[in-house]
């Protein structure tokens, strides 16, 4: 609602005195508010509104659930709307100098993804960086929450978050990623945690994630080396410890399909800013399917980084398999 207020009036004439009308309705629940400031000066060229008229504004809600729903939270939510701006004079109410009519489709955010340390993993890292997908769309001035706690024995990661004192509990995280905070408990080896994270504006959540959980352990993983002849399901690889790529990511798959393009994607989850390009086309015949993609030649992939790779498959289902690539040159 604040951001109504944030409109830019021209002013091509001399000064004046004016107010401004706003209403703003959504084509299914109908009038939502009206807010009309008192009066405030224009003067030629691009003007505010005035903190004092903003203040003093009067403001009507409508008489439907969505009107309440935005004046207890502050915020619209999905729903197709229009915002009408009405400049009039201060001396006669009724002499409307400009008169502009907005619309605007407000869509549910994107869901907020945790990035790493992924779900279920082992690391071996007291500090770790921990990431996530930025919240989307992106409202000016979302901060991130990060709340991590430890996980005790018969404790499910949602019951551990709810139940147990955070080791970490961070507000005012401006981008999607933070170190593990030095003042923070050390990490022991063994213990499970969980994590999570919100996005909010002011005092209004607008997003949050999954629960995700990790274990720290320093001991020796059993890495998974394919050799030339083995491919393994992409399932039981994706439930294995430690998948290493070593150039090549080789797995089978079903296509219960005609013959197509297999579709895929693959972040970097060491480094969610960078940008994966130029990825092999694989074709996928009917029935079972040895693929082996050849990343060696990417620049792209860098030694010691983890992967994640998602295919999509075309009864909608998808299948992931999460790697460390290491360069074979």
């Amino acid at each position: 609602m604040d951001g109504l207020m944030s409109a830019r009036l021209l002013n091509t004439g001399g000064k004046q005195n004016v107010r401004l009308s706003i209403s703003v309705t959504e084509n299914k629940a109908g009038k939502i508010l009206n807010i009309i400031t008192q009066p405030f000066t224009i003067i030629p060229g691009n003007n505010q509104v005035s903190g004092m008229a903003v203040r003093s504004a009067s403001i009507q809600m409508g008489n439907n659930s969505l009107a309440q729903f935005i004046q207890k939270n502050g915020y619209f939510p999905q729903g197709y709307y229009e915002y009408s701006y009405k400049v009039i004079s201060a001396i006669a109410i009724d002499e409307i100098i400009v008169d502009q009519l907005f619309e605007q489709e407000v869509t549910p955010p994107a869901p907020l993804n945790l990035i790493e340390p992924f779900n279920e993993d082992k690391i071996c890292n007291k500090m770790p960086v921990l990431s996530w997908q930025p919240s989307i769309p992106v409202i000016a001035g979302t901060m991130y929450e990060l709340l991590m706690t430890e996980i005790k024995d018969r404790q499910s990661p949602v019951e551990a978050l709810n139940y147990n004192l955070p080791i970490v509990k961070q507000k005012g995280i401006p981008n999607p990623i933070l170190v593990y905070p030095a003042s923070s408990k050390e990490l022991t080896e063994g213990k499970k945690y969980a994590w999570q994270v919100t996005a909010y504006k002011d005092q209004t959540i607008i997003n949050r994630s999954e629960v995700w959980e990790f274990t720290f352990s320093c001991k020796e993983e059993k890495e998974v080396v394919e050799d030339d002849n083995g491919y393994r399901d992409i399932d039981d690889l994706f439930r294995g410890n430690f998948y290493v790529a070593q150039g090549l990511v080789k797995f089978s798959v079903t296509n219960s399909y005609h013959e197509q393009p297999l579709k895929y994607t693959i972040i970097c989850l060491s480094d969610p800013q960078q940008k994966i390009r130029r990825l092999p086309k694989v074709k996928l015949t009917k029935g079972r399917n040895k693929i082996s993609i050849d990343l060696s030649n990417n620049f792209s992939f860098k030694d010691g980084y983890s992967y994640l790779l998602e295919l999509k498959l075309q009864d909608g289902s998808s299948k992931k398999l999460r790697f460390l690539f290491k360069d074979v040159q």
